[in-house]
C-alpha cells in the first residue's frame, strides 16, 4: 500500500471516529415537539427514555414515561432547568436517589435530583464520556471515547477526583463484581480488570472484537458481546469466568455482516437478549446462538434495549430515519406487542427507576 492511500485511509478511520461520539451517529433538525408538551415530573415514572438527539446540534431530551398510566412528560430537563441537556446523551444511571446522565459531545455529566428533575450538579472535564459506573456511594468510573483514561469521579463533591491511565482511546460498558471492575476496551479488543479499593488495572483479557456491552448472570460469568467491527471478523459471544479469568465459551456469529450490540439480562439472570437487525432471546444455558429472532424488526431500526424490573416487559426503540422523534415498543413475555409511544430523536438507552 503506498504512503497516499495510507494517508486516505487514516483520514477516512479519523473522520468515521469523530462521529461515533454517540452510538449510532445521525444527523438532523432539532427535535420537534419535545419541551412545549412537557409537565411537572412525578416520582411515579418509572421509565426515562434518554434521546441523543444529533450530533452537533445539542438537542438531546430525556422522556419520562408511567408504565401504569401510559403518562409521557416530553423533554422534562430543559423544562425544568431552564437550559438545554447538551450534545448527545449517552446513559443514564440510578444512583442513591439521583439519575445521571452521561452527556457525551458535551463532555459533561448530569446529576439530577430524582424528585423534581432539578440538576444538582454538572461535572465537566471529560474526552466524550460513554458511561458511568458507581464503586461505592462516594466514587464511580467513567468510560471514554477519544482518551486513554477512566475518570475517578468524587460524587460527594461531584468533581473528577483522578484518573486510571488505559492502552485504550475507547472504553465502553463497564460492570463490577467482588471488588473488580471489568471495561470494554473497543480499540484494543480486550476486557480491562481494575481493582476498585486502589484504582489499579491488573489485567487485560483478549475477547472478541470490538467487546461493546456486558452483563452478569446468576452463575456469576460475565456475557461479553463483542460486533467484529467494521466486517472485520466475525461477532462473538463470550462467557467470561471472572474467579479464574477463563473464557468459557465462544459463540460466533455466521454472517460478517452481522453487528449485534445492547446486551441484556432479565432479573432472573438466567436470559440474555440482544439486538441483531432484530431481537434475539437465549438462555445462558445454551450452547449456540438462537437460530430464529424473538422479534422481528418488520423493517424498523432497532437502536436500544431495555426489560422492565417488575413487568419483565421488553422495550425497544425504534430510531427511524435518526432524523424522526422515535417510537418506543413494548412486548410482553409472550413475544406480543403490548403499546407503543413515541420519545425523542434516536432514543439510545433505556433506564428503569425502582
Amino acid at each position: 500500500m503506498n504512503n497516499f492511500t495510507s494517508n486516505i485511509l487514516v483520514g477516512l478511520a479519523l473522520f468515521l471516529l469523530t462521529f461515533s461520539s454517540c452510538k449510532k451517529e445521525e444527523f438532523g433538525p432539532q427535535c420537534k415537539n419535545c419541551e412545549e408538551n412537557a409537565i411537572t415530573p412525578s416520582i411515579q415514572n418509572d421509565v426515562i427514555i434518554v434521546n441523543e438527539g444529533n450530533f452537533g446540534f445539542g438537542n438531546a431530551t430525556l422522556t419520562l414515561y408511567n408504565s401504569t398510566n401510559r403518562n409521557i412528560h416530553h423533554g422534562i430537563f430543559q423544562q425544568v432547568n431552564n437550559y438545554p441537556l447538551g450534545d448527545v446523551a449517552q446513559s443514564a444511571y440510578y444512583f442513591n436517589e439521583k439519575i445521571v446522565v452521561v452527556v457525551n459531545n458535551s463532555n459533561k455529566i448530569e446529576i439530577i435530583d430524582k424528585a423534581d428533575f432539578t440538576s444538582i450538579a454538572t461535572i465537566t472535564g471529560f474526552d466524550s464520556p460513554r458511561y458511568f459506573l458507581p464503586i461505592n456511594s462516594s466514587t464511580a468510573y467513567v468510560s471514554n471515547l477519544f482518551s486513554n483514561k477512566i475518570n475517578i469521579v468524587n460524587l460527594i463533591n461531584n468533581t473528577i477526583s483522578g484518573s486510571i491511565t488505559t492502552n485504550s482511546n475507547w472504553t465502553e460498558e463497564m460492570l463490577i463484581y467482588n471488588d473488580t471492575a471489568y471495561v470494554c476496551d473497543m480499540s484494543n479488543n480486550k476486557l480491562i480488570l481494575i481493582n476498585t479499593t486502589n484504582h489499579q488495572i491488573i489485567d487485560n483479557i483478549s475477547v472478541g472484537i470490538q467487546p461493546n456491552s456486558l452483563v452478569l448472570d446468576k452463575n456469576n460469568n460475565i456475557w461479553i458481546m463483542c460486533d467484529g467491527g467494521f466486517n472485520e471478523a466475525n461477532a462473538q459471544l463470550i462467557k467470561f469466568n471472572p474467579t479464574l479469568r477463563t473464557i468459557e465459551q465462544t459463540l460466533v456469529f455466521g454472517n460478517i455482516n452481522h453487528s449485534p450490540s445492547d446486551l441484556i439480562i432479565d432479573n432472573s439472570k438466567e436470559n440474555l437478549y440482544f439486538i441483531n437487525n432484530h431481537i434475539f432471546k437465549m438462555n445462558i444455558n445454551d450452547t449456540s446462538l438462537p437460530t430464529s429472532n424473538w422479534v422481528s424488526n418488520n423493517g424498523e431500526v432497532f437502536y436500544s434495549l431495555g426489560i422492565h424490573p417488575t413487568t419483565q416487559e421488553i422495550y425497544v426503540a425504534d430510531a427511524k430515519d435518526f432524523v424522526q422523534n422515535s417510537t418506543i415498543s413494548v412486548y410482553k413475555n409472550n413475544q406480543q406487542l403490548s403499546h407503543q409511544f413515541q420519545s425523542g430523536i434516536n432514543s439510545g438507552y433505556i433506564l428503569f427507576l425502582p
